[in-house]
C-alpha cells in the first residue's frame, strides 16, 4: 500500500453536474405547484359551501311554503267558524255582529 496517500482528495468530486440556476428553477415549480393545488382547494371550499347554502335555502323554502299553504288547515278553521255563525239564530248573529263592530282590537 502506498504511503504517501492523501485522504482529503477522497469524496471532493462530484460524480454529476447540473445546469446553472436548476435548483432555483426547480423552487420555483414547486412553489408554483403549491399555489395551483391551493387556489384548487379553496375553489373546492367555495363550491361546498355554496352548495350547501343552497341546499339549506331550498329546504327552508319547502318547509315554509309548506308551512304557509298547508291545505286545508287555514280554509278548514274559517268554514268552521263560518258553520257555527250560519248555526246561530238570527237574533244571536245580530248581537254578535253588533259586538264585533265595535271591538277596538279587531278595528285596528
Amino acid at each position: 500500500m502506498e504511503k504517501n496517500f492523501d485522504f482529503d482528495r477522497i469524496g471532493k468530486r462530484m460524480p454529476y453536474t447540473t445546469p446553472t440556476g436548476f435548483f432555483d428553477q426547480m423552487e420555483d415549480n414547486v412553489w408554483k405547484e403549491i399555489q395551483r393545488e391551493e387556489a384548487v382547494r379553496r375553489h373546492k371550499r367555495k363550491l361546498f359551501r355554496l352548495r350547501s347554502i343552497i341546499g339549506m335555502t331550498a329546504v327552508a323554502a319547502s318547509i315554509a311554503l309548506l308551512l304557509v299553504f298547508h291545505p286545508g288547515r287555514q280554509d278548514s278553521g274559517l268554514l268552521q267558524v263560518e258553520q257555527a255563525f250560519a248555526n246561530l239564530s238570527n237574533e244571536d248573529q245580530t248581537y254578535m255582529l253588533e259586538v264585533y263592530q265595535d271591538d277596538i282590537f279587531i278595528i285596528e
